[in-house]
C-alpha cells in the first residue's frame, strides 16, 4: 500500500463519489518506490491490472466488473491521468502530481517578469534575455556554449545600440545578430518559440 498514492488522491477532493472509491482501491495497491533523495510523494506514480484483479476490486468498490471497466475507462474524465486498456486485458493506470499540478506557462509581453534563459541549442546554458522595467525595454545576453561564461557576451542587445521594446523585436534583433554565427539563418518566430516556451529544470 502507498500511503503517498492514497493522500495524493484525497487531496484531489474529487465529487465524483464513485470515482473516487474507484480511485482509492487503485492507490491503495500502487507501489511507489522510495528514494532517499525523493520528495513527499513521487511525480508519477501506477499500477497496472489484470483480468483476475477486475472482479476482487469491482467487489470491493460495490460495483460489477462491467460497472468497475466503465469507472476506470472514466476516471481520466476526472483527473488528468493516462488510462491504458491493452487487448490482453491489462489495464496501465499512470497518474501523480505530474499530471495536475500547474503547468509552466509561456512566457509573454503580460507575464514576461525581469530574466529568462534563452533555450536555442547550442546558445542555451548561459544565455538569457529579460525585459528593464523600470526602463521599459527588453535585453539579451547571447552567449555560445563554448565561450567562457565570465567574458563578454558574444551578442549583448541593450541600449544605446538596440532599443527594443516588444518581444517580437527582440525575437527579430536576436536573429539578425546571431545570423553570422550560424549556417543558416534562423527567422525571428523560432528565436521567439526558444525565447518564450515555458521554463524546464536543467
Amino acid at each position: 500500500m502507498s500511503k503517498e498514492a492514497v493522500a495524493y488522491v484525497n487531496q484531489l477532493n474529487l465529487t465524483d463519489e464513485t470515482a473516487r472509491r474507484v480511485f482509492l482501491l487503485l492507490a491503495e495497491r500502487t507501489s511507489t518506490s522510495r528514494l532517499p533523495w525523493d520528495g513527499d510523494t513521487p511525480e508519477i506514480m501506477g499500477i497496472e491490472l489484470t483480468l483476475a484483479d477486475i472482479p476482487t476490486l469491482a467487489s470491493q468498490a460495490d460495483l460489477d466488473p462491467v460497472g468497475f471497466r466503465a469507472q476506470l475507462r472514466g476516471l481520466k474524465q476526472h483527473v488528468r491521468m493516462d488510462v491504458l486498456e491493452h487487448s490482453d486485458g491489462v489495464w496501465e493506470i499512470v497518474y501523480g502530481p505530474s499530471y495536475t499540478k500547474p503547468r509552466p506557462q509561456a512566457v509573454t509581453e503580460a507575464n514576461v517578469g525581469q530574466l529568462h534563459d534563452f533555450a536555442m541549442p547550442g546558445w542555451e546554458w548561459y544565455s538569457t534575455w529579460g525585459y528593464e522595467e523600470g526602463l521599459g525595454h527588453y535585453y539579451a545576453q547571447i552567449i555560445h556554449n563554448s565561450d567562457d561564461r565570465a567574458a563578454e557576451p558574444r551578442i549583448w542587445i541593450t541600449p544605446p545600440r538596440y532599443v527594443v521594446r516588444t518581444i517580437d523585436e527582440l525575437a527579430q534583433a536576436i536573429a539578425d545578430a546571431l545570423a553570422p554565427y550560424e549556417p543558416i539563418r534562423t527567422p525571428a518566430s523560432i528565436i521567439k518559440m526558444y525565447m518564450t516556451k515555458p521554463p524546464t529544470s536543467r
